[in-house]
């Protein structure tokens, strides 16, 4: 399973938390980050799971909301 998270730098610290997050639920996940300065289609945050969007808004998510739309996909 990969995971990726992108983010604008403002939520640097939300994705660690994520990242932390996933990586407790599943060990064996990799995650990529990406950090950007701007928006991507308006978004500055945005989860993929195996490259399919799972959520994209303009601030970070509730870790547990986006872990529940991850075990919802899988």
């Amino acid at each position: 399973m990969l995971v990726t998270i992108i983010y604008n730098t403002e939520y640097a610290s939300e994705a660690g938390s994520l990242k932390n997050d996933i990586l407790g639920e599943w060990s064996d996940c990799k995650i990529n980050k990406m950090g950007i300065k701007g928006a991507i289609n308006n978004a500055t945050y945005q989860i993929q799971l195996d490259g399919n969007i799972i959520y994209t808004a303009r601030s970070a998510g509730d870790n547990t909301t986006i872990i529940n739309s991850i075990k919802e996909r899988l």
